[in-house]
């Protein structure tokens, strides 16, 4: 699996050499091996891609995300063909039973929780509010039928604005630096679903009719906090320059802990996805590996 995170910023042309990514912009002109790239992040609105490359990009399954005019992700570009077993593994994921999605978000709801904490506690939140998130984890049942997350998101975000603070509000340059890193995993963890062959519209607690990816609109929960913390730790000066959304995007570098091993988010994405699936097989809720980010480390370029 490739490693790599290009992003694309004032380049000429983007096009395939060999089994290259060959980018060139005035008289510079790079070349990067497709089995080394991740992701590529365009933020160019000016800059031609060839259909040979992307035909490529996407046979080597990289995650190609093209942002808007604010810079914000606003295209995941993903491969037509999906996993070797795409069919049996389609059909395994039609017949996830109801109550065993229930245990599955129970799961990923407390590790949400749970490391939402922890945020509180790195940026020295008063123990009350945090042993109130603590003791709202503790409580969750299958399928969070009393929205325990809910509850825990209003002490959890009112922790670290002002009273005035709203998620929803994109006045708020917290909010467009939040967006844009969830966006940034949400991305990753789309393209590592159906990388794996899974129907990545199919959720099994988020049912947006408009989403194409609800799955990964579950799996990101325990993954946000990465960002959260990152955004408190180094709060925007002002809106998205371009070397805060590099520091955003190389997030996907960060060291996170799962399953007792320090991992960086990409393969902790694909661990966590793995063991979903075995979950399922299994219905042995041990079988889960849930990203930590008690030992959370930054990647630094």
């Amino acid at each position: 699996m490739g490693w790599r995170i290009i992003h694309v910023n004032q380049v000429d042309q983007l096009s395939l050499q060999l089994d290259n990514l060959r980018v060139r912009r005035s008289d510079d002109d790079v070349r990067v091996p497709l089995k080394d790239i991740f992701a590529i992040v365009i933020e160019d609105l000016t800059c031609k891609l060839t259909s040979r490359l992307m035909i490529e990009m996407s046979k080597h399954n990289i995650l190609v995300v093209l942002c808007n005019q604010k810079y914000l992700p606003e295209c995941v570009v993903q491969p037509v063909s999906g996993h070797a077993t795409h069919h049996q593994q389609m059909m395994r994921q039609l017949a996830w039973q109801e109550e065993t999605k229930d245990k599955l978000w129970q799961q990923i709801i407390h590790r949400k929780l749970i490391n939402q904490s922890i945020v509180m506690q790195r940026v020295s939140v008063d123990f009350d509010r945090i042993k109130k998130v603590r003791d709202l984890a503790d409580v969750i049942t299958p399928g969070d039928k009393e929205n325990m997350e809910g509850q825990a998101a209003r002490v959890y975000f009112n922790s670290f604005f002002e009273s005035d603070y709203s998620r929803s509000d994109d006045t708020f340059i917290e909010n467009a630096a939040l967006n844009y890193g969830y966006s940034i995993l949400h991305s990753a963890i789309a393209r590592t679903v159906v990388a794996k062959g899974l129907i990545s519209g199919l959720g099994i607690h988020h049912k947006g009719a408009r989403n194409p990816h609800n799955l990964a609109s579950d799996i990101i929960e325990p993954f946000r906090q990465i960002v959260d913390y990152y955004v408190l730790r180094f709060p925007p000066e002002e809106y998205l320059t371009k070397q805060y959304r590099l520091n955003l995007i190389n997030l996907l570098h960060a060291k996170v802990e799962i399953n007792q091993k320090i991992q960086t988010v990409i393969r902790a994405i694909e661990l966590t996805i793995d063991s979903i699936l075995e979950f399922f097989e299994t219905g042995d809720s041990n079988k889960l590996k849930l990203p930590s980010i008690n030992n959370l480390r930054i990647y630094e370029s």
